[in-house]
């Protein structure tokens, strides 16, 4: 399981406060200056959150921080989970490109890094899988940086998720657990 800590937040828009458990990768980013957002109860939408108390992290030694921007390839061929993916990621500054099915994916690996993959497992043109063994073949990306959403839950898609080394979640997703995953992956921390 992934190893939480309770850390006190401030909403920067109405000030209230409430006690969050927060990554490893969570508290980095808000150590090094950074805000994270979450839903805020009193302002009825997703809120940007500092930290009440100055946050310690272990050692990063090895680590890339996250407040870099980072370069993240979204691939999916559902144009509003594309929209609203492209939304959380950009308010990370990171820099996000979209690509609509595994074909644009694979001619945008080819043309440039990317820190992380998100992909659809269900695409026209070519599944995740299809795609993923491509990225395998040409050492595009290691698996551990590649995140996988799907809605099907099938015992063939479980396999190749469970034998493939990628992160997955199913649709329909909770943001704060795509939020978590994401940072995690990005600040390399192991998962479950």
């Amino acid at each position: 399981m992934l190893e939480t800590r309770e850390v006190l937040l401030r909403c920067v828009v109405c000030r209230s406060e409430k006690t969050f458990n927060l990554t490893m990768a969570q508290k980095r980013q808000l150590a090094e200056g950074s805000k994270l957002q979450f839903q805020c109860s009193y302002c009825a939408s997703p809120q940007h959150w500092e930290a009440v108390q100055a946050v310690e992290t272990t050692s990063s030694v090895g680590v890339v921080p996250i407040s870099q921007p980072k370069s993240i390839l979204v691939v999916d061929d559902d144009d509003l989970t594309v929209k609203l993916l492209q939304k959380v990621l950009e308010a990370w500054d990171a820099k996000v490109e979209i690509a609509l099915n595994g074909k644009e994916a694979l001619t945008k690996l080819a043309a440039s890094p990317f820190d992380l993959l998100v992909c659809d497992i269900r695409m026209p043109e070519m599944t995740g899988q299809q795609l993923f063994q491509h990225i395998q073949d040409n050492g595009y990306l290691p698996p551990q940086r590649i995140l996988f959403l799907t809605g099907e839950k099938s015992a063939a898609v479980k396999q190749f998720l469970d034998t493939s080394g990628c992160y997955y979640l199913y649709k329909p997703l909770q943001f704060l657990d795509f939020s978590g995953q994401i940072q995690a992956i990005l600040a390399g921390e192991d998962l479950p």
